[in-house]
């Protein structure tokens, strides 16, 4: 598979006023998060093959109309699978972590019963494999969906509230050509729309149409499925203190033009110099920041933690900055843990 290196960008900086002498300053960097499962580092020609039991049209869709009993309806999912795979094969492809992505879309499962799931058979993965030149073959084994359209009377707004949501569960198994084992996976995803008016019409016309929906979810589904299967791109955010003390100012100064060694210099002498606890967490904070963006998670790790410390050591407490402080050490420490998984999944 191609690798493709952990990078942090840092974006851009918004202020946050604590006090008449504290700003936080937030920034926002881009995170490689691991997949929920790694392909062996030999995948790179994915196959994709749907291997589904299309659902009876009278299972799992409800509707509950105001001062009536709820009834089922009837309603067509032939088609759920082919948008599920669909978008997954062309984000997938968006994605260049695999050398080449191939879908089968007609489903290869010729049972009838939608309630049981039957995982392709090894022969078969052999097969397809060999003739679509795969090295890995993922199979989408059961999809299935439950909507629910409501209304409701909102009478302390004199309005009506009309809903519908919608349950998708899909099942999915991951196999190597001439290999009995293989790894099943299973996912549940729920997309909701409401709509609320005075009149009671107009709220429930401006819900999508049932059948529209469904394909929405369908395809919502198979492109967050990706994020499963693949390493992908977080925005998280993270803060600068900044406050009257001079060094930890010259510090943010060399923030904004990307100094990052010129901001620890003077953040380490706060760190050493100051007596103030409130200080020495500020400066430690900043620093494992900076840490994080250049891309040592055990530093940033180790000046957390350090702040977190000179926080707690304060007579009076700021339980917020205490709770962000013992929050960041906690994310960090998982993503010291993913970035493990991240060299297992990249094939480094």
């Amino acid at each position: 598979m191609k690798v493709q290196k952990i990078k942090f960008i840092f974006i851009a900086i918004g202020y946050l006023l604590m006090s008449s002498c504290t700003t936080l300053l937030y920034t926002s960097i881009d995170v490689l998060r691991p997949a929920k499962i790694a392909f062996a580092p030999e995948a790179k020609n994915l196959l994709i093959v749907n291997n589904t039991v299309v659902q009876p049209p009278n299972v799992g869709h409800v509707t509950q109309l105001l001062g009536e009993s709820s009834r089922n309806i009837l309603l067509q999912t032939d088609s759920l699978s082919i948008f599920c795979l669909g978008a997954l094969n062309e984000e997938l492809n968006g994605k260049n972590f695999f050398s080449s992505v191939t879908l089968l879309p007609e489903s290869k499962n010729t049972s009838n019963n939608f309630s049981l799931v039957k995982y392709l058979t090894t022969d078969s993965v052999t097969k397809y494999s060999a003739s679509n030149q795969s090295d890995a073959v993922l199979s989408l084994d059961k999809i299935s969906v439950k909507d629910v359209l409501s209304e409701f009377y909102l009478a302390e707004t004199g309005t009506f509230l009309s809903t519908l949501e919608v349950k998708f569960e899909t099942s999915w198994s991951l196999y190597y050509p001439n290999s009995p084992k293989f790894s099943t996976l299973e996912f549940k995803d729920t997309i909701y729309w409401e709509s609320e008016s005075y009149f009671r019409k107009k709220s429930m016309t401006e819900l999508p149409k049932r059948d529209d929906a469904l394909i929405d979810g369908a395809l919502y589904v198979g492109q967050k499925t990706v994020n499963r299967f693949v390493p992908y791109w977080e925005k998280v955010d993270r803060f600068f203190y900044n406050s009257n003390n001079k060094l930890i100012r010259r510090g943010i100064d060399s923030v904004y033009v990307k100094n990052w060694k010129n901001a620890i210099l003077h953040w380490t002498k706060a760190l050493t110099e100051s007596k103030n606890a409130l200080t020495q967490a500020q400066a430690a904070n900043n620093i494992a920041v900076v840490y994080e963006i250049m891309g040592d998670i055990d530093k940033a790790i180790e000046y957390a933690t350090q702040s977190y410390y000179y926080l707690a050591k304060q007579s009076f407490v700021n339980y917020d900055l205490y709770f962000r402080t013992t929050q960041y050490v906690t994310d960090l420490t998982l993503r010291k843990n993913e970035i493990a998984k991240l060299k297992i999944q990249l094939g480094e």
